[in-house]
């Protein structure tokens, strides 16, 4: 039986009717009340739940964040079997300064495992988990395969973090709070039963698969993208001609025009042997675009008038249209519209596209 000690003083608080998590309906306005209270005042809740946990040295009770309080009061926790236990472990987590969002992963963990004993050997309390217990479970190979993540968890919260608070604690301390504490792993209970090496390599051989593929597609992105640059350059210098021939009055507005040209490409699977760039088998691929050269209030103005030709006489589309072609030409004598050497490109999509096109044809599909 644990004797409890004197309640700090700061800890005997009364809780306003407003902000009592205690007489809220949902969880949402418990969560909301608890985080509108100060750290005191989540601790007398705690300690008014467990008074057991009053005996508990050593903590620092104003780290117990929200979160915590609330799965120590309301959450899961609340409900299990080794609640106080929990309890206790969730208060030495936030005094040892671990995030909450570990010390949420670790909760579950820790739930987790003690349920799986409890389904297996019917124990009701934390204290019949025995040496023979852990045994007994261990060498049941196919559930440690499957326990591997919430083991190694469970190891860290109870094995070291509580550890380390049990090794500070005298012995009339440990004497006097030690049920309160959750039981670790036997020393070595990982290695002798937990396949993690097993894991570890199986791991190492899916990332190693990985990255071969990704050094495969590397090598032929690489290539394509040296491929890709003197084909954009020949239809920059074809761009130009053509705006000089406009310029020139040659070529009139809107210019709809076709580039036709042949790029290097790769094959679909450039295969395992290609590890270089030199290695790659290319291969010659015509290609053709379709584009029309407008001028920014030309463009401006054919769209506007086609957004009105497909809209009903008379709706509520054609009255929207015909305001934004209104609100348009206000502003179309300034600006880009009124630079004479502006240009706009309307890109056609076909099936033969150079590869520099297509993913600006595609975002504006």
């Amino acid at each position: 039986m644990i004797e409890t000690r004197p309640v700090p003083i700061d800890t005997i608080l009364e809780i306003p009717s407003e902000r009592d998590p205690r007489l809220a309906a949902g969880t949402h306005t418990q969560q909301r009340r608890l985080a509108q209270l100060r750290p005191a005042q989540r601790a007398a809740l705690v300690l008014e739940r467990y008074p057991q946990l009053r005996a508990l040295p050593n903590c620092d009770w104003r780290r117990l964040s929200v979160r915590a309080t609330f799965s120590i009061l309301y959450g899961e926790s609340s409900r299990h079997f080794a609640r106080l236990e929990l309890a206790t472990l969730g208060i030495v987590l936030a005094s040892a300064g671990i995030t909450v969002q570990y010390a949420t992963e670790v909760d579950s963990c820790v739930r987790s495992i003690l349920d799986l004993l409890q389904q297996r050997f019917g124990i009701t309390t934390a204290q019949e988990i025995t040496l023979d217990v852990w045994e007994a479970w261990g060498r049941d190979r196919g559930l440690m395969r499957t326990q591997t993540m919430r083991l190694r968890k469970y190891a860290a919260a109870v094995n070291h973090h509580l550890g380390d608070y049990r090794e500070r604690l005298s012995r009339e301390d440990l004497a006097h709070i030690g049920q309160l504490l959750l039981p670790p792993l036997p020393k070595q209970f990982r290695y002798r039963f937990v396949p993690e090496a097993e894991q570890k390599a199986a791991a190492q051989r899916e990332r190693k698969a990985k990255t071969d593929v990704v050094s495969e597609c590397a090598t032929a992105i690489l290539a394509l993208m040296l491929a890709r640059y003197p084909s954009m350059d020949r239809f920059v210098r074809w761009y130009r001609q053509q705006i000089e021939q406009i310029e020139a009055g040659h070529l009139s507005i809107p210019a709809r025009l076709v580039y036709e040209d042949d790029q290097l490409d790769l094959p679909r699977q450039p295969g395992p042997d290609a590890v270089s760039v030199a290695e790659l088998r290319w291969r010659t691929a015509p290609v053709r675009l379709e584009l029309t050269i407008w001028r920014p209030y030309e463009f401006s103005q054919q769209r506007y008038a086609d957004r009105i030709q497909h809209t009903p006489p008379e709706s509520k589309e054609r009255l929207v249209a015909v305001r934004a072609q209104s609100e348009w030409k206000d502003r179309a004598g300034t600006g880009i519209h009124a630079d004479p050497h502006a240009y706009f490109v309307e890109v056609h999509s076909t099936d033969r596209m150079p590869l520099f096109v297509h993913g600006t044809s595609d975002s504006l599909a």
